[in-house]
């Protein structure tokens, strides 16, 4: 048995080496692969409404306006994500390819940052009696970021003029940080977690489930602990303990008042009034809906496979990652039920990079190289599948062609318009700069409002009295006239 031992890894000591190069390909690949889907036809899609807030922000006159404009337009975060798209409007235009490519930019940065999260949380185990090899570990990482460059959520979310790239790379770098100031300490990798961890609650509130899932895996580190407080670890893991509360701290003071402002309009009803308390099943849902129903028990039966394999050998690793992946949600599903309803896919756009984590240990405990080649080949091509079958249809509103429209409708003295009245700023985008006061919020008890865009069909009955003319219909929107 010892000898059937020692030849087996006599065999991977001549394989896993050839890895070294192939790892650097593969990340490049990664990188290669999700520029291209992110940054191709990148003005397709007609601005969202949510968009249009984020525009609306960004394009004040300047710095002090974006601040003032923000809290209204973008509650539940700071204006982070707005002040920089003002900046890069400056240097690049207000188009919405122009707006889009910064968090496109963005989203080939969180590849990168992938591949280094994933290498930081394998090297955890590197004390113990079989850790991965570090050749090991660099494949591994740069799967996960090619998986993760291929798949199509994060793909749809670096591909929208928001807020979530930022926090999404925020994250990433914080876990990093955070894993690498585990293992070594050090008063840069602190102060590092603490300032990512105050810019990705900054740039959306809902980061805050990272920090927390983190502290949970701190007081768990505590716990197991043997040695106490002469523990190196243990020393590490008490100064990451106050740099998360650091992080917290620095924006204590804006984060309440912030929320206060974001309660106040959930209570009109203008933030979350339309969302619905989630399903018990919603975390795995999450998954599912973020890989395809055809892929996805193909890709949970290897994430449970590299959990299962990855125990021996990576077993702090596996942990976090599974901490990682479902804490969050959960948390979602709690606050959605004792507070008000929270749980949306891109409050937990973090918890899928665990997941591929998870695949790709799977992947490579297959036990041949042709096996693995072979199911990672399977994992990219559902990707892909996913993605083109997402491609074949619509999924924007045809604003644009609505306020032509609806502008060639107007009377003089008239204005127009919208339902949902959040997206009265996508109407205003497209409006001609001069004319952009001929756009007001819908008002039932205004009479100025001559013509209505209605993007909520579903409400559509309930306007026909007060709008019985008929315009133009298109896709996702109709307007309608008094």
């Amino acid at each position: 048995m010892r000898d059937d031992a020692q030849s087996r890894r006599d065999r991977e000591a001549t394989v896993r080496p050839r890895y070294r190069g192939l790892s650097l390909i593969v990340l490049f690949a990664a990188l290669a692969a999700g520029g291209y889907l992110r940054f191709a036809n990148l003005g397709a899609l007609e601005m969202s409404a949510d968009e249009g807030a984020s525009w609306a922000a960004a394009s004040a006159p300047s710095v002090a306006e974006v601040i003032t404009r923000q809290p209204s337009l973008n509650p539940g975060e700071l204006p982070i994500h707005d002040l920089m798209l003002h900046g890069w409007i400056g240097l690049f235009g207000e188009s919405i390819a122009a707006m889009r490519a910064m968090s496109t930019l963005l989203g080939v940065i969180s590849i990168a940052m992938v591949y280094f999260v994933t290498r930081e949380l394998l090297f955890l185990d590197s004390g113990t009696e079989s850790p991965l090899s570090g050749d090991d570990v660099r494949i591994i990482a740069a799967t996960t970021a090619l998986i993760f460059a291929v798949n199509l959520v994060a793909i749809k979310y670096s591909r929208e003029a928001r807020m979530y790239p930022v926090m999404l790379a925020a994250i990433l770098a914080q876990v990093a940080m955070f894993l690498r100031a585990l293992r070594f300490g050090g008063l840069a990798n602190y102060v590092a977690v603490a300032i990512l961890t105050a810019i990705a609650i900054g740039a959306n509130f809902s980061a805050l489930l990272v920090p927390a899932t983190e502290a949970v895996w701190l007081a768990y580190a505590i716990a197991r602990t043997r040695d106490g407080a002469d523990n190196p670890r243990s020393k590490h893991v008490r100064a990451l303990a106050a740099a998360l509360a650091a992080g917290g701290l620095i924006l204590a003071p804006k984060l309440f008042s912030t929320l206060y402002a974001a309660s106040a309009l959930n209570a009109a009803g203008d933030v979350v009034g339309w969302r619905k308390p989630p399903p018990l099943y919603a975390p795995v849902a999450l998954f599912n809906k973020a890989t395809g129903s055809f892929a996805f028990p193909v890709l949970a039966a290897l994430a449970i496979w590299g959990a299962v394999r990855g125990w021996r050998r990576a077993r702090d690793a596996v942990s976090f990652a599974l901490l990682w992946m479902w804490l969050p949600p959960l948390l979602m599903v709690v606050a959605s039920y004792a507070i008000a309803p929270v749980f949306v896919e891109r409050y937990a756009l973090s918890c899928f990079v665990p997941f591929f984590i998870l695949i790709t240990l799977g992947i490579f405990a297959m036990r041949t190289e042709p096996a693995r080649v072979l199911v990672l080949a399977i994992v990219f091509g559902l990707s892909i599948g996913h993605i083109v079958s997402y491609a074949r249809k619509p999924h924007d509103a045809q604003y644009r062609e609505a306020v032509a429209a609806a502008d060639a409708a107007l009377k003089p003295g008239e204005a127009m318009t919208v339902v949902p009245s959040y997206a009265i700023e996508v109407i205003r985008y497209y409006l001609p700069t001069n004319q952009r006061d001929r756009a007001v919020r819908y008002d039932p008890s205004s009479t100025n409002a001559a013509v209505l865009i209605l993007a909520d069909q579903d409400v559509a009955e309930a306007y026909r009295k007060d709008y019985p003319q008929m315009v133009a219909g298109f896709r996702g929107v109709t307007v309608i006239r008094k």
